[in-house]
């Protein structure tokens, strides 16, 4: 397996022409803002809305609209439909669609779950007072978290069993592109 090791002491995130590394880099960014999320949901029973709770709210709403939305796109756009091409072994590419059935099955879920705090974080994002319902706070880490597990069980595996070099700047392209990031080809 291809799996990178850092020993830097400070934790550098994966650049484009490590797609896999960078995609599962994000998943602990996403762990990150769900502690974010889960803080300021306490933060505002306890304060109300203030300048902490408005600037975290900003945070939170910023990485989900943007960075977690690319994330997804990444993956269903570009990562799965590869590895789908590339995986000629029917009990294999069998396997696949099932997991990748399960990950896009989160996927709607979790846009879902998302769905119900985004007003809400909008208006705390502006100063208005709202309040986040437990709930639904829970509801949205709860499916993140089964799905981040999910997702790093298999995904590796396959990128290292099914795509080569090539097919990985491709896919670090696509999602530098994504991003209006422009990429240097290699000499």
């Amino acid at each position: 397996m291809r799996r990178l090791e850092r020993t830097s002491l400070f934790e550098t995130p994966a650049g484009f022409d490590e797609p896999l590394e960078m995609l599962l880099g994000c998943h602990r960014r996403i762990e990150k803002q769900l502690e974010t999320l889960k803080k300021l949901r306490a933060h505002i029973e306890a304060h109300g809305v203030d300048a902490e709770a408005t600037a975290a709210a900003q945070a939170v709403l910023r990485y989900f609209v943007q960075a977690a939305a690319n994330h997804l796109e990444d993956e269903e756009h570009d990562l799965f439909p590869l590895l789908e091409q590339r995986i000629d072994d029917p009990g294999e590419a069998s396997r696949f669609r099932a997991f990748r059935d399960s990950l896009e099955t989160d996927h709607r879920t979790l846009e879902s779950a998302w769905a119900r705090l985004r007003r809400p974080l909008e208006a705390i994002a502006e100063g208005f007072t709202r309040t986040l319902q437990p709930a639904d706070v829970q509801a949205f880490v709860d499916v993140y978290a089964h799905h981040i597990v999910a997702e790093e069980s298999l995904l590796q595996e396959f990128v290292d069993r099914w795509l080569d070099d090539r097919d990985r700047q491709v896919l670090g392209r696509a999602m530098a592109s994504r991003r209006g990031v422009p990429q240097q080809r290699a000499p």
